[in-house]
């Protein structure tokens, strides 16, 4: 029997709310504020154009350039979603594991297209008087695992409980990393989210962002 629930917790300015086994049809909205707005422009664009040469017609460029950099990291460990923002018209379909650092402006609807799908969103707090833009990476974990933070006292957030050498860690609770360099144990197959207290880079992000659009992590699709 499928088990729906909501955990929310926090680590200083940096809020996780983790949505869990969502029924097919489950939503929730996000419009967070931004202290500054870096939108991608042509020069990033081509710049992975130049990457991607046999692609480089294929990229979604009319979308990607409403795009600019999200103090908070959306990611879908399971299930399939799909997003609607009010007046723009395309909408986008996410498999597991794609993860978001970019946003567009105005009130975005996420749907749970399949059963058991969850949704997890990590950043600054929406409400502090400061919302820096830090660096985030996405680990797929599964099984035991030697893993080292890529930076000190990186923040961890997992999708399923897990144990960092004797630091012991619940899903959707963020905790500094107390190890350099151990053994990753993880309960179940997820993902380990690592928040770093440096300057998240748009190239990184928007690179990263491609990669999955050309697996087709992340899809977009015009509305009829």
């Amino acid at each position: 029997m499928q088990s729906e629930y909501t955990l929310s917790d926090s680590l200083g300015n940096l809020t996780v709310l983790y949505h869990k086994g969502c029924g097919k049809g489950f939503k929730f909205f996000g419009d967070d504020p931004e202290e500054y707005r870096h939108y991608i422009k042509q020069e990033h664009v081509d710049m992975v154009k130049e990457m991607w040469s046999d692609r480089k017609d294929d990229f979604p460029v009319d979308y990607v350039l409403r795009f600019y950099m999200h103090s908070r990291c959306l990611v879908f460990p399971s299930g399939i979603w799909m997003s609607e923002t009010a007046t723009y018209p395309q909408y986008l379909r996410y498999r597991p594991g794609a993860n978001l650092s970019f946003r567009v402006s105005g009130m975005t609807r996420f749907t749970a297209l399949t059963d058991n799908a969850s949704a997890i969103c990590i950043g600054a707090d929406p409400d502090a008087d400061q919302i820096p833009l830090l660096r985030r990476l996405v680990h797929k974990c599964e099984g035991n695992t030697m893993f080292m933070p890529l930076s000190p006292q990186s923040i961890l957030v997992p999708t399923e409980n897990c144990k960092f050498g004797e630091q012991n860690i619940k899903e959707g609770s963020p905790r500094v990393a107390k190890s350099e360099f151990d053994v990753l144990e993880c309960e179940k197959p997820g993902y380990l989210i690592e928040f770093m207290n440096e300057p998240m880079s748009l190239e990184e992000e928007f690179i990263n962002y491609c990669h999955q659009w050309l697996s087709k992590d992340i899809e977009v699709f015009e509305r009829s």
